[in-house]
């Protein structure tokens, strides 16, 4: 089952999530390394509270 995060004001899936990456030498490439609490919405473009819910597929 796939989900997707939207917007608790919109509904919008245009949403950030504030994050760290730190580079990894041996694979040369950015790591997630830690995510934080702050999500904005760019549709609102304000701060929001991200909710999860399953990803319906635009194929039925």
């Amino acid at each position: 089952m796939k989900v997707e995060f939207v917007c608790n004001r919109c509904g919008g899936d245009d949403v950030s999530r504030d994050a760290w990456a730190n580079w990894d030498t041996s694979t040369q490439a950015w790591v997630l390394g830690a995510v934080f609490d702050y999500a904005h919405c760019h549709k609102c473009e304000s701060e929001t509270r991200l909710v999860e819910r399953t990803f319906k597929s635009e194929r039925a």
